[in-house]
């Protein structure tokens, strides 16, 4: 006769395994930059993706998920980690702070900085992850009318004289030396219910004015949040993606057709207050007056062509989910 507590033991044995199989996770993402807008919604879409997160900070909070840079360095990269997304940046749309070489150089470190520091410490790392993800913008294509694809590469001329597609460029070059598979995602202003663009539309709009930016004819690349963590996710989980990808919706708009769609939405009539460029200028200075009024037309053809699906490709249909209509 069959010992009944056999039985027992291969169950409680099934047991362990289904409850590790079910509990374990898809892998493990290290994000530079994760406190801010997109970081947030990162760390929380890839938990619910069944991923683990850890979390670099400049500020050490004593959570388990967030490490600071000088745990990095001293400790490095853990050796379970398969992917590293990386989204610091000091802000650079600060109005009233002065546009000076000091600034920038901090606009650069926190950039090209960061992600050079990061490839060097994973270079140093027994286990190394799987793809090293940068999330950059759209600012690095210049502003002359033409349709942007990732295909552009800028002159030498062109990287000479404008500070943003310096940055980009070299932003994405801090990278080149990490052996594995490398993605850039140059991201358009990117569309979120809890901060990003909208967030500043919301408090002018809740007082009756609409606030387009000049003329509000310039092309503004656009991203619902959830295309763009979508995207993020596609670039770690398809091994043949790498290179540049454009994050931006297929279907364009103008800032003035967002500020325009946005307050419709809220049932608000404004009044349409255009930000003058000297307001502008006063507020940002030459060089960001001239990115934020000129805007540049981009689209997503590689990224289509690698098969990523977009969510959300009409601006109406974006702003109507943001506002859970």
């Amino acid at each position: 006769m069959k010992n009944p507590l056999a039985n027992v033991a291969l169950l409680k044995t099934s047991f362990r395994f289904l409850q590790t199989a079910l509990l374990s996770t898809k892998g493990h993402v290290l994000i530079g930059g994760g406190t801010g807008f997109i970081g947030r919604n990162l760390k929380e879409f890839l938990l619910r993706e069944n991923y683990k997160v850890t979390i670099i900070s400049r500020v050490k909070t004593g959570e388990k998920h967030i490490i600071n840079w000088a745990d990095l360095i001293i400790h490095g990269v853990s050796n379970d980690v398969t992917a590293v997304v990386n989204l610091t940046g000091e802000p650079i749309m600060v109005p009233f702070k002065g546009f000076g070489n000091n600034f920038k150089k901090k606009i650069w470190i926190s950039r090209v900085g960061s992600t050079a520091l990061l490839t060097d410490i994973i270079n140093s790392a027994k286990c190394k992850p799987n793809v090293f993800i940068t999330i950059t913008n759209t600012d690095i294509y210049p502003s002359d009318g033409g349709v942007h694809t990732e295909q552009f590469i800028p002159t030498d001329q062109m990287v000479d004289c404008n500070f943003f597609t310096r940055l980009g460029t070299d932003w994405e070059q801090a990278s080149k030396y990490f052996p594995f598979r490398k993605v850039s995602i140059r991201t358009g202003t990117v569309l979120g219910d809890n901060g990003g663009f909208l967030k500043c539309l919301k408090y002018p709009t809740a007082i009756g004015l609409g606030t387009q930016i000049g003329d509000g004819c310039q092309q503004q690349p656009w991203i619902h949040i959830c295309d763009l963590l979508n995207l993020i996710l596609f670039s770690i989980e398809n091994k043949e993606i790498s290179g540049i990808l454009n994050g931006v919706s297929p279907q364009g708009a103008t800032n003035g057709e967002i500020t325009t769609i946005y307050t419709h939405m809220l049932k608000k009539s404004p009044a349409m207050l255009n930000i003058p460029r000297m307001f502008l200028k006063t507020a940002f200075g030459e060089e960001r007056t001239k990115l934020i009024l000129e805007g540049r037309k981009v689209l997503p053809t590689r990224t289509l062509k690698c098969g990523f699906k977009f969510q959300y490709c009409e601006i109406t249909d974006a702003i109507k989910n943001l506002l859970g209509q």
